[in-house]
Protein backbone atom coordinates (compact mmCIF):
# COMPACT_ATOMS: atom_id res chain seq x y z
CA UNK A 1 0.00 0.00 0.00
CA UNK A 2 1.38 3.42 -0.99
CA UNK A 3 1.82 6.17 1.57
CA UNK A 4 -1.07 8.12 0.09
CA UNK A 5 -3.37 5.08 0.18
CA UNK A 6 -2.35 4.35 3.77
CA UNK A 7 -3.07 7.94 4.78
CA UNK A 8 -6.55 7.81 3.25
CA UNK A 9 -7.32 4.48 4.90
CA UNK A 10 -6.47 6.06 8.25
CA UNK A 11 -8.31 9.38 7.92
CA UNK A 12 -11.36 7.74 6.35
CA UNK A 13 -11.65 5.34 9.26
CA UNK A 14 -11.23 2.31 7.02
CA UNK A 15 -8.20 1.26 9.06
CA UNK A 16 -9.79 0.11 12.32
CA UNK A 17 -6.57 -1.16 13.88
CA UNK A 18 -5.17 0.12 17.15
CA UNK A 19 -2.38 1.86 15.24
CA UNK A 20 -5.02 3.46 13.04
CA UNK A 21 -6.82 4.83 16.13
CA UNK A 22 -3.55 6.19 17.51
CA UNK A 23 -2.70 7.81 14.17
CA UNK A 24 -6.13 9.46 13.97
CA UNK A 25 -5.77 10.86 17.49
CA UNK A 26 -2.33 12.28 16.68
CA UNK A 27 -3.50 13.74 13.39
CA UNK A 28 -6.51 15.24 15.16
CA UNK A 29 -4.22 17.24 17.44
CA UNK A 30 -2.32 18.56 14.43
CA UNK A 31 -5.61 19.44 12.75
CA UNK A 32 -6.63 21.68 15.61
CA UNK A 33 -3.48 23.75 15.18
CA UNK A 34 -3.94 23.89 11.42
CA UNK A 35 -7.59 24.91 11.77
CA UNK A 36 -6.72 27.69 14.18
CA UNK A 37 -4.06 29.06 11.82
CA UNK A 38 -6.48 28.97 8.87
CA UNK A 39 -9.20 30.71 10.90
CA UNK A 40 -6.82 33.52 11.90
CA UNK A 41 -5.74 33.93 8.28
CA UNK A 42 -9.32 34.00 7.01
CA UNK A 43 -10.34 36.55 9.64
CA UNK A 44 -7.64 38.89 8.36
CA UNK A 45 -8.84 38.54 4.78
CA UNK A 46 -12.47 38.99 5.89
CA UNK A 47 -11.43 42.44 7.11
CA UNK A 48 -9.89 43.19 3.72
CA UNK A 49 -6.32 43.18 4.99
CA UNK A 50 -3.71 42.18 2.42
CA UNK A 51 -6.25 41.94 -0.41
CA UNK A 52 -5.42 43.39 -3.84
CA UNK A 53 -8.22 44.50 -6.20
CA UNK A 54 -7.44 44.66 -9.91
CA UNK A 55 -9.11 46.57 -12.74
CA UNK A 56 -10.62 43.57 -14.56
CA UNK A 57 -13.07 40.91 -13.36
CA UNK A 58 -11.67 37.85 -11.57
CA UNK A 59 -13.30 34.41 -11.45
CA UNK A 60 -11.87 31.92 -8.97
CA UNK A 61 -12.23 28.16 -9.47
CA UNK A 62 -11.27 26.13 -6.43
CA UNK A 63 -12.29 23.54 -3.89
CA UNK A 64 -12.46 23.06 -0.17
CA UNK A 65 -10.73 19.67 -0.10
CA UNK A 66 -7.27 18.52 -1.10
CA UNK A 67 -7.14 16.36 -4.21
CA UNK A 68 -8.67 16.41 -7.66
CA UNK A 69 -12.20 17.68 -8.13
CA UNK A 70 -12.03 18.61 -11.80
CA UNK A 71 -10.63 22.13 -11.71
CA UNK A 72 -8.71 21.79 -14.99
CA UNK A 73 -11.72 20.84 -17.19
CA UNK A 74 -13.85 23.46 -15.42
CA UNK A 75 -11.28 26.21 -16.04
CA UNK A 76 -11.15 25.12 -19.66
CA UNK A 77 -14.94 25.24 -19.92
CA UNK A 78 -15.10 28.74 -18.43
CA UNK A 79 -12.33 30.05 -20.68
CA UNK A 80 -14.13 28.66 -23.74
CA UNK A 81 -17.38 30.37 -22.64
CA UNK A 82 -15.65 33.72 -22.07
CA UNK A 83 -13.74 33.47 -25.36
CA UNK A 84 -16.99 32.84 -27.23
CA UNK A 85 -18.32 36.03 -25.64
CA UNK A 86 -15.42 37.94 -27.20
CA UNK A 87 -13.33 38.23 -24.05
CA UNK A 88 -9.60 37.53 -23.72
CA UNK A 89 -9.08 35.57 -20.49
CA UNK A 90 -5.81 34.76 -18.76
CA UNK A 91 -5.48 31.87 -16.30
CA UNK A 92 -3.51 32.51 -13.13
CA UNK A 93 -2.03 29.27 -11.80
CA UNK A 94 0.03 28.83 -8.67
CA UNK A 95 2.35 26.58 -10.66
CA UNK A 96 2.34 23.60 -8.34
CA UNK A 97 5.53 21.53 -8.80
CA UNK A 98 6.96 24.22 -11.08
CA UNK A 99 10.71 24.73 -11.20
CA UNK A 100 10.30 27.97 -9.23
CA UNK A 101 6.82 29.32 -8.59
CA UNK A 102 8.23 32.24 -6.63
CA UNK A 103 8.73 33.74 -10.09
CA UNK A 104 5.82 34.96 -12.18
CA UNK A 105 6.25 33.32 -15.58
CA UNK A 106 4.13 33.50 -18.73
CA UNK A 107 3.57 29.86 -19.76
CA UNK A 108 1.58 30.53 -22.92
CA UNK A 109 0.34 33.46 -24.96
CA UNK A 110 -2.76 33.05 -27.12
CA UNK A 111 -2.24 29.29 -27.13
CA UNK A 112 1.49 29.41 -28.00
CA UNK A 113 3.62 27.47 -25.52
CA UNK A 114 6.60 29.44 -24.22
CA UNK A 115 8.20 27.06 -21.70
CA UNK A 116 8.72 23.35 -21.01
CA UNK A 117 6.64 21.38 -18.46
CA UNK A 118 9.61 21.15 -16.10
CA UNK A 119 9.44 24.92 -15.68
CA UNK A 120 5.68 25.32 -15.41
CA UNK A 121 4.54 22.18 -13.58
CA UNK A 122 2.18 19.66 -15.16
CA UNK A 123 -1.21 21.25 -14.41
CA UNK A 124 -0.32 24.71 -15.68
CA UNK A 125 1.32 23.28 -18.81
CA UNK A 126 -1.73 21.13 -19.54
CA UNK A 127 -4.00 24.15 -19.21
CA UNK A 128 -1.76 26.09 -21.55
CA UNK A 129 -1.80 23.24 -24.07
CA UNK A 130 -5.60 22.93 -24.23
CA UNK A 131 -6.43 26.65 -24.09
CA UNK A 132 -5.66 27.72 -27.64
CA UNK A 133 -7.09 31.24 -27.31
CA UNK A 134 -6.07 32.13 -23.77
CA UNK A 135 -2.94 32.89 -21.77
CA UNK A 136 -1.54 31.09 -18.72
CA UNK A 137 0.73 32.58 -16.07
CA UNK A 138 2.21 30.86 -13.03
CA UNK A 139 3.38 32.38 -9.79
CA UNK A 140 2.74 32.01 -6.08
CA UNK A 141 1.83 35.71 -5.85
CA UNK A 142 -1.28 35.93 -8.03
CA UNK A 143 -1.63 39.71 -7.72
CA UNK A 144 1.69 40.08 -9.59
CA UNK A 145 0.52 37.57 -12.20
CA UNK A 146 -2.64 39.63 -12.56
CA UNK A 147 -0.61 42.79 -13.25
CA UNK A 148 1.37 40.97 -15.94
CA UNK A 149 -1.81 39.60 -17.49
CA UNK A 150 -3.45 43.01 -17.67
CA UNK A 151 -0.48 45.18 -18.58
CA UNK A 152 1.53 42.84 -20.85
CA UNK A 153 -1.02 40.42 -22.28
CA UNK A 154 -4.07 42.66 -22.51
CA UNK A 155 -6.30 40.38 -20.44
CA UNK A 156 -9.80 41.70 -19.87
CA UNK A 157 -10.73 38.96 -17.38
CA UNK A 158 -8.80 36.61 -15.13
CA UNK A 159 -9.43 33.01 -14.06
CA UNK A 160 -7.74 31.90 -10.86
CA UNK A 161 -7.05 28.18 -11.00
CA UNK A 162 -7.25 26.68 -7.50
CA UNK A 163 -7.99 30.08 -6.03
CA UNK A 164 -10.53 29.56 -3.26
CA UNK A 165 -7.96 29.70 -0.46
CA UNK A 166 -5.76 32.25 -2.26
CA UNK A 167 -7.59 35.28 -0.95
CA UNK A 168 -4.86 37.89 -1.45
CA UNK A 169 -6.38 38.62 -4.88
CA UNK A 170 -9.95 39.89 -4.75
CA UNK A 171 -12.41 38.01 -6.92
CA UNK A 172 -15.80 38.82 -8.37
CA UNK A 173 -17.06 35.22 -8.51
CA UNK A 174 -16.00 32.30 -6.30
CA UNK A 175 -16.79 28.92 -7.84
CA UNK A 176 -16.22 25.93 -5.55
CA UNK A 177 -16.08 22.39 -6.93
CA UNK A 178 -17.12 19.50 -4.69
CA UNK A 179 -16.30 15.91 -5.63
CA UNK A 180 -19.50 13.93 -5.05
CA UNK A 181 -17.46 10.80 -4.27
CA UNK A 182 -15.81 12.49 -1.27
CA UNK A 183 -17.59 15.79 -0.74
CA UNK A 184 -16.53 16.83 2.73
CA UNK A 185 -13.00 15.48 3.12
CA UNK A 186 -13.79 12.95 5.88
CA UNK A 187 -15.21 15.84 7.97
CA UNK A 188 -11.83 17.04 9.26
CA UNK A 189 -9.27 19.60 8.15
CA UNK A 190 -5.77 18.55 7.20
CA UNK A 191 -4.03 16.39 8.27
CA UNK A 192 -6.82 14.51 10.11
CA UNK A 193 -8.98 14.79 6.98
CA UNK A 194 -8.79 16.35 3.55
CA UNK A 195 -10.48 19.69 4.20
CA UNK A 196 -8.28 22.67 3.40
CA UNK A 197 -10.35 24.78 5.78
CA UNK A 198 -13.48 24.32 7.91
CA UNK A 199 -16.71 23.76 5.99
CA UNK A 200 -17.90 27.17 7.17
CA UNK A 201 -15.62 28.56 4.46
CA UNK A 202 -18.23 27.54 1.89
CA UNK A 203 -20.19 30.61 2.94
CA UNK A 204 -17.80 32.63 0.76
CA UNK A 205 -18.82 30.70 -2.36
CA UNK A 206 -21.00 32.25 -5.04
CA UNK A 207 -21.52 29.02 -6.99
CA UNK A 208 -21.16 25.36 -6.01
CA UNK A 209 -20.53 22.70 -8.66
CA UNK A 210 -20.85 19.04 -7.74
CA UNK A 211 -18.55 16.97 -9.93
CA UNK A 212 -18.54 13.25 -10.78
CA UNK A 213 -22.18 12.86 -9.73
CA UNK A 214 -22.49 9.85 -12.03
CA UNK A 215 -19.97 7.94 -9.92
CA UNK A 216 -22.19 7.81 -6.82
CA UNK A 217 -25.76 6.72 -6.11
CA UNK A 218 -28.51 9.36 -6.66
CA UNK A 219 -29.34 9.22 -2.96
CA UNK A 220 -25.83 10.36 -2.09
CA UNK A 221 -26.12 13.36 -4.42
CA UNK A 222 -29.46 14.38 -2.88
CA UNK A 223 -27.90 14.01 0.56
CA UNK A 224 -25.03 16.32 -0.40
CA UNK A 225 -27.51 18.84 -1.78
CA UNK A 226 -29.58 18.72 1.41
CA UNK A 227 -26.54 19.37 3.57
CA UNK A 228 -25.38 22.23 1.35
CA UNK A 229 -28.84 23.79 1.54
CA UNK A 230 -28.58 23.72 5.33
CA UNK A 231 -25.11 25.30 5.31
CA UNK A 232 -25.48 27.78 2.43
CA UNK A 233 -29.18 28.01 1.57
CA UNK A 234 -29.00 30.75 -1.06
CA UNK A 235 -26.07 29.51 -3.16
CA UNK A 236 -26.85 27.85 -6.52
CA UNK A 237 -25.67 24.24 -6.83
CA UNK A 238 -25.03 22.57 -10.20
CA UNK A 239 -24.30 18.93 -11.01
CA UNK A 240 -21.71 17.81 -13.53
CA UNK A 241 -20.02 14.67 -14.79
CA UNK A 242 -16.54 14.10 -16.16
CA UNK A 243 -17.28 13.22 -19.76
CA UNK A 244 -14.60 11.53 -21.88
CA UNK A 245 -14.04 13.51 -25.08
CA UNK A 246 -11.34 11.83 -27.16
CA UNK A 247 -8.86 8.99 -27.01
CA UNK A 248 -5.38 9.72 -28.37
CA UNK A 249 -2.21 7.76 -28.77
CA UNK A 250 0.55 9.46 -26.80
CA UNK A 251 2.17 10.63 -30.05
CA UNK A 252 -1.10 12.08 -31.32
CA UNK A 253 -1.64 13.90 -28.04
CA UNK A 254 1.92 15.28 -27.92
CA UNK A 255 1.79 16.46 -31.53
CA UNK A 256 -1.63 18.09 -31.25
CA UNK A 257 -3.21 15.65 -33.72
CA UNK A 258 -6.91 14.87 -33.87
CA UNK A 259 -7.97 12.16 -31.44
CA UNK A 260 -10.24 9.19 -32.02
CA UNK A 261 -13.62 8.49 -30.45
CA UNK A 262 -13.43 7.53 -26.78
CA UNK A 263 -14.35 3.91 -27.48
CA UNK A 264 -12.00 3.44 -30.44
CA UNK A 265 -9.80 0.96 -28.57
CA UNK A 266 -12.56 -0.75 -26.61
CA UNK A 267 -11.63 -4.23 -27.83
CA UNK A 268 -8.24 -4.02 -26.13
CA UNK A 269 -7.40 -5.06 -22.59
CA UNK A 270 -6.45 -1.86 -20.76
CA UNK A 271 -4.19 -1.13 -17.81
CA UNK A 272 -5.05 2.21 -16.21
CA UNK A 273 -2.03 4.19 -14.99
CA UNK A 274 -2.46 7.50 -13.17
CA UNK A 275 -0.70 9.92 -10.86
CA UNK A 276 -3.78 11.89 -9.78
CA UNK A 277 -5.68 12.51 -6.55
CA UNK A 278 -8.49 10.06 -7.31
CA UNK A 279 -7.22 7.14 -9.42
CA UNK A 280 -10.41 5.15 -8.79
CA UNK A 281 -12.37 7.85 -10.60
CA UNK A 282 -10.18 7.44 -13.70
CA UNK A 283 -10.63 3.68 -13.71
CA UNK A 284 -14.39 4.08 -13.25
CA UNK A 285 -14.53 6.45 -16.20
CA UNK A 286 -12.80 3.91 -18.44
CA UNK A 287 -15.11 1.14 -17.22
CA UNK A 288 -18.19 3.29 -17.84
CA UNK A 289 -17.06 3.84 -21.44
CA UNK A 290 -16.94 0.06 -21.84
CA UNK A 291 -13.24 -0.72 -21.51
CA UNK A 292 -12.00 -3.92 -19.93
CA UNK A 293 -9.59 -2.57 -17.31
CA UNK A 294 -7.49 -5.56 -16.35
CA UNK A 295 -5.33 -3.71 -13.85
CA UNK A 296 -5.01 -0.29 -12.21
CA UNK A 297 -1.58 1.08 -11.33
CA UNK A 298 -1.93 4.25 -9.24
CA UNK A 299 0.95 6.57 -8.36
CA UNK A 300 0.76 9.49 -5.94
CA UNK A 301 -0.91 12.75 -6.93
CA UNK A 302 1.42 14.91 -9.08
CA UNK A 303 3.84 12.00 -9.29
CA UNK A 304 7.13 12.78 -11.01
CA UNK A 305 7.43 9.82 -13.34
CA UNK A 306 10.92 8.43 -13.90
CA UNK A 307 12.45 5.95 -16.34
CA UNK A 308 12.30 3.36 -13.54
CA UNK A 309 8.56 3.96 -13.32
CA UNK A 310 8.26 3.26 -17.03
CA UNK A 311 9.99 -0.09 -16.49
CA UNK A 312 7.57 -0.91 -13.67
CA UNK A 313 4.62 0.08 -15.85
CA UNK A 314 5.83 -2.28 -18.57
CA UNK A 315 6.31 -5.12 -16.06
CA UNK A 316 2.80 -4.69 -14.68
CA UNK A 317 1.27 -4.48 -18.15
CA UNK A 318 3.06 -7.66 -19.19
CA UNK A 319 2.06 -9.47 -15.98
CA UNK A 320 -1.62 -8.62 -16.49
CA UNK A 321 -1.55 -9.27 -20.24
CA UNK A 322 -2.68 -5.76 -21.10
CA UNK A 323 -2.92 -4.82 -24.77
CA UNK A 324 -2.56 -1.09 -24.07
CA UNK A 325 -1.91 1.38 -21.27
CA UNK A 326 -4.26 4.32 -20.70
CA UNK A 327 -3.18 7.48 -18.88
CA UNK A 328 -4.66 10.89 -18.05
CA UNK A 329 -3.70 14.08 -19.86
CA UNK A 330 -1.99 15.36 -16.72
CA UNK A 331 0.22 12.29 -16.61
CA UNK A 332 0.83 12.51 -20.35
CA UNK A 333 2.58 15.84 -19.75
CA UNK A 334 5.34 14.13 -17.75
CA UNK A 335 5.47 10.74 -19.41
CA UNK A 336 5.82 12.26 -22.88
CA UNK A 337 9.08 13.89 -21.72
CA UNK A 338 10.78 10.59 -20.81
CA UNK A 339 13.11 8.87 -23.27
CA UNK A 340 12.22 5.45 -21.86
CA UNK A 341 8.61 5.87 -22.92
CA UNK A 342 9.72 5.71 -26.56
CA UNK A 343 11.01 2.17 -26.00
CA UNK A 344 7.87 0.91 -24.31
CA UNK A 345 6.65 -1.92 -26.51
CA UNK A 346 2.96 -1.43 -25.83
CA UNK A 347 0.53 1.27 -27.06
CA UNK A 348 -0.02 4.21 -24.71
CA UNK A 349 -3.42 5.88 -24.89
CA UNK A 350 -4.40 9.26 -23.47
CA UNK A 351 -7.99 9.97 -22.43
CA UNK A 352 -9.12 13.58 -22.50
CA UNK A 353 -11.87 14.60 -20.08
CA UNK A 354 -14.34 17.48 -20.21
CA UNK A 355 -17.08 18.82 -17.96
CA UNK A 356 -20.71 18.07 -18.83
CA UNK A 357 -23.61 19.63 -16.94
CA UNK A 358 -26.41 17.30 -15.90
CA UNK A 359 -28.72 20.32 -15.95
CA UNK A 360 -28.56 24.08 -15.53
CA UNK A 361 -25.72 24.67 -17.98
CA UNK A 362 -27.24 27.85 -19.41
CA UNK A 363 -28.03 29.19 -15.96
CA UNK A 364 -24.44 28.54 -14.89
CA UNK A 365 -23.16 30.42 -17.95
CA UNK A 366 -25.47 33.34 -17.17
CA UNK A 367 -24.07 33.42 -13.63
CA UNK A 368 -20.62 33.98 -15.14
CA UNK A 369 -21.67 37.48 -16.28
CA UNK A 370 -18.88 39.79 -15.21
Amino acid sequence: MSGEALFKSIVSGEDQSVLGDIARSSLGLLSKGYEKAVSIRNARFDEGKGVTKVTVPVISVGNITAGGTGKTPMVRFICDVLTQKGLHPTVLSRGYRAEDNNKNIIISKDGTMLVEPSISGDEAWLLAKVLQKSNVIIGRERSKSAEIAINELGADCLIMDDGFQHRALARDIDIVLIDASNPFGYEHVLPRGLLREPLSGLQRADIIVLTKVDQVAPGIVSGIRKRLTQMIPNIPVYETTHKPQFMYTLDEWANGSVGASVDAYKEQRIMAVSGIGNPQSFTQTLTDVGYNVVHTLPFGDHHDFSNDDVVEIWKQAFAHQADAICITEKDAVKLSQLHAIEDLEIPILVLSIGIEFVSGKQEFIENLEI
